[in-house]
């Protein structure tokens, strides 16, 4: 899992790899207010998404994981808090749809650990990586933020 701000975006952006470099540069230079739900960067192996949510308390959320994606998560508007955690561990998936749609969803999650994003900041989580998103601690915010799929073969 990587944290970081856009404002870093140039001096960190090495360690990335390309994909993630790619990623970060196409969203870094959309108009999110005129851009559709979803565009396309590769094809099926790298898109964008636009999501408007609402937040809840993280016991009313379920944690997620992907195999075959890596996510990242770029607040625009609003706050959210994120739970992360390296690997599901033992933990028992609620649903599990790894092999159909590329998700399990867990309600505990060992050795989770939160973090908060303000404008400007995002999180990367690699395939395997358990996360936790669009919550915080009161209840109810609206956030806008794009979140960017980059399939698992991008990185080899």
């Amino acid at each position: 899992m990587i944290f970081d701000t856009v404002s870093s975006l140039n001096r960190n952006k090495s360690q990335y790899g390309h994909a993630v470099q790619s990623a970060l540069q196409f969203i870094s230079s959309l108009n999110v207010e005129q851009m559709p739900d979803t565009v396309e960067i590769d094809g099926k192996r790298m898109y964008v998404m636009k999501q408007t949510v609402n937040t809840v308390k993280p016991s009313e959320r379920l944690a997620e994981v992907h195999l075959q994606y890596a996510d990242i998560h770029l607040v625009v508007e609003g706050e959210e808090l994120q739970g992360c955690a390296p690997s599901s561990g033992g933990s028992v998936p609620e649903q599990d749809q790894l092999e159909l749609k590329d998700y399990a969803l867990f309600a505990q999650v060992e050795d989770e650990q939160f973090i908060r994003l303000k404008p400007g900041s995002f999180t990367i989580y690699w395939p395997g990586e358990v996360h936790r998103p669009n919550c915080s601690e009161d209840g109810e915010r609206r956030v806008v933020k794009l979140v960017v799929k980059i399939h698992r073969d991008l990185f080899i």
